[in-house]
Parts: C-alpha cells; structure tokens; sequence
C-alpha cells in the first residue's frame, strides 16, 4: 500500500494497513461514488446533469491498397483530458488497450456473414477474428489533467472513449486516403474494394 493522495497519510491510514504490513495480507474496501444533484434554474429549467466528462481526440495513419483493398493501420496519435489521473501508469494502459480493442473493432471482429445463423459462429477465441500483437499499431499517448471539481478526487473516467475513438479515425483515414467512405463494421477489403470500384479507383482527398 502506498500514499499517494495528501490525506493518505494520517494516522488512520497508516492504521488500516498495518494489519497487512509484511504478512502477505490483502486490504479491500467497496465503495460508491454519486455526483451530486444540479440546481435548477428556476426561470429556465437549466441544469447540469452530468459535468464530469471527458474528452479526447485521435488521429490514425492508414495505408490503403488499392489493388486488395487491405488497410493497415500503421500510427495512432491520441490526445485525452482525464481529470486527474489517480494513477498514471494504470490510466495509460487503460488508454492503450482500450484503443487497441477499438482497432480490433474497426477492422476485425464481426460475427458475419452467417449472423444471426448460429451454425457458422466461432466457438472460441481460436476460431474468432481479432488482430494479434504483429497487427497492433504504436499508439502514442498525450494525457491532459485538468481536475474535475464533482469527481472523485478530481478523477473522470476513461473507460470506454478509449475504445470508440478508433472506430470514425480509422473510418475517416481511410476516407482520406483512397476517398471511399465505408458506412460498415468491420472494414473488410471486400467493401474497400467495393466502394474503390463503384467510384472508378482511389480518390484520395486534398490535404489539409
């Protein structure tokens, strides 16, 4: 156990986890946190009913095939505004292999063609598509901690923008690259292929 936060360093913490001290204890606890209630402006019925978001970007490379319509994302360049990050190096991996799974999202996972035929579905992960560590992007990683003044300890929660910010970058790249605009997950080469002929080849857009 360690003290990170100023408070975690009084007496009564240093109680709780003398029983655990050298004897190869565990110390849990179970808690909930509850963000207090918005006032209500009287007049408008303006509220706040959630001010603890957060906030991120992304930008992924792509490079396109245009003869087999395979896409190979090749750099992920990420930004997110975390509150407070309570734990820095758990934040960060949070971040990391949720962005990882949004890729595998994008551009693998899917239980088509024979859904919702349950005759053709994968039985286990030896069977079901999904990208192993060769197919995994360097992401690089920017943190911005601006406290939150209703979360805990200032903290917010990354759990979940991390994965679905991959989903429209990869989409968008590829968009970008070739000028085909894939509405579908997963994105197969098939519908790459799909949308580069329907549109006579690869259109890529004007930069920026």
């Amino acid at each position: 156990m360690f003290a990170v936060l100023p408070h975690a360093r009084s007496p009564r913490w240093r109680r709780a986890k003398r029983p655990s001290s050298g004897r190869g204890r565990t110390v849990s606890g179970r808690g909930i946190f509850l963000i207090p209630l918005s006032e209500v402006d009287p007049e408008r019925g303006e509220m706040t009913p959630v001010s603890c978001f957060a906030h991120a970007a992304m930008i992924v490379e792509v490079e396109v095939d245009d003869k087999t319509g395979e896409v190979a994302v090749i750099d992920m360049k990420s930004a997110y505004e975390v509150g407070r990050a309570l734990n820095p190096k758990l934040v960060e991996q949070q971040l990391r292999g949720g962005a990882w799974m949004g890729m595998s999202h994008a551009a693998w996972e899917t239980t088509e063609p024979y859904y919702p035929d349950p005759s053709h579905r994968p039985v286990d992960f030896l069977g079901y598509l999904m990208p192993g560590p060769g197919d995994l992007a360097p992401h690089h990683i920017s943190m911005l901690e601006r406290s939150a003044p209703d979360g805990p300890y200032g903290g917010k929660g990354p759990g979940e923008m991390c994965a679905k910010l991959v989903l429209p970058a990869v989409v968008n790249a590829i968009y970008d690259a070739v000028g085909v605009r894939i509405d579908e997950l997963p994105v197969t080469p098939e519908k790459v292929l799909r949308g580069l002929r329907a549109q006579g080849g690869a259109r890529p857009r004007k930069r920026l």
